[in-house]
């Protein structure tokens, strides 16, 4: 039945986390295969909801680049007083207890219905992983990415306001923690809006006081006014966000290299719905928990 398959979850939460810790990164073959999986399902949705192929005022063509190289990439087209160019990491948080908990009901073949608002169809809209944090796992994710992370340069740290976004920056780009460095939060890269609970804003003070070093003065309200507990954020509205995050925000930044630690449908939706990624399936693929990808984005109006 179902309670007994959401028992036997419980049950094999400490040894699901166990397994994963042992791997190098991990990032299990559950998860490996969820990406995968995620990448097909997910494009053929934005198509059906008609976020390809948008036509947008202002172009954002992505380049991947070599972050073991000497110098970072640089455009060999002489410059434009209409394009803007921005060097960007992106990284995906790392495990928080909801991916652990989809791991777990993927393992049994458990069902989830990520339209449901009952919980014993679909885990994401369980109270209890309101803003969910990271696991043990996530850490050492996060910690796994660190050596990566300081060889990169960037000016500016934006994060997404969520918990698990917050730590995963925290540890991972920890050796770029400096008071020359700002380290700014915005709602513009927060994951899915809707429905689903482990993607509410826990109230702004409370999340202040977890993490003092961070300027939160861009979010304007204390409760999440942005969260529709009755239905999910739509792939045309999700895409519009990011493109609006990118343009007005990230494009207008005076740094020229910007980490921005977001969350992975929300990447998704921007690598293939919003971006011109040149048909690169390195970049255009679901991201994996913890990791990295850095580009050279050039805005052209």
């Amino acid at each position: 039945s179902q309670t007994t398959g959401l028992r036997c979850v419980l049950a094999l939460v400490l040894v699901m986390d166990s397994s994963a810790l042992s791997a190098n990164i991990g990032w299990t073959e559950t998860a490996r295969n969820t990406a995968n999986r995620l990448t097909s399902s997910v494009r053929s949705k934005l198509d059906a909801a008609g976020a390809l192929n948008v036509d947008r005022p202002i172009k954002i063509k992505a380049e991947r680049l070599d972050t073991n190289a000497e110098k970072h990439f640089t455009p060999n087209t002489p410059p434009k007083s209409n394009v803007v160019t921005k060097i960007v990491h992106f990284q995906r948080h790392a495990q928080g207890y909801h991916n652990l908990l989809g791991d777990m009901h993927r393992e049994l073949n458990l069902p989830i219905d990520f339209e449901s608002s009952d919980p014993s169809k679909n885990p994401f809209v369980r109270p209890e992983i309101v803003d969910s944090p990271l696991t043990e796992t996530g850490r050492q994710q996060s910690q796994a990415r660190r050596e990566q992370a300081s060889m990169l340069s960037p000016e500016v740290v934006i994060v997404s306001p969520l918990c698990r976004t917050i730590q995963t920056a925290l540890i991972s780009f920890a050796d770029h923690r400096s008071d020359m460095i700002p380290w700014i939060a915005h709602e513009g890269c927060r994951e899915e809006l809707g429905l689903l609970l482990c993607n509410k804003r826990r109230p702004l003070s409370h999340t202040e006081a977890d993490f003092p070093s961070i300027d939160f003065s861009l979010i304007e309200s204390e409760e999440d006014i942005l969260f529709n507990h009755k239905k999910r954020e739509s792939p045309i509205d999700k895409s519009e966000r990011a493109y609006k995050f990118l343009t007005e925000f990230i494009r207008c930044r005076p740094e020229q290299e910007i980490a921005v630690i977001t969350h992975s449908a929300w990447l998704f939706n921007m690598c293939n719905a919003v971006i011109d990624c040149g048909g690169d399936e390195d970049l255009t693929s679901w991201f994996l928990t913890s990791e990295i990808r850095s580009v050279h984005l050039t805005f052209e109006e």
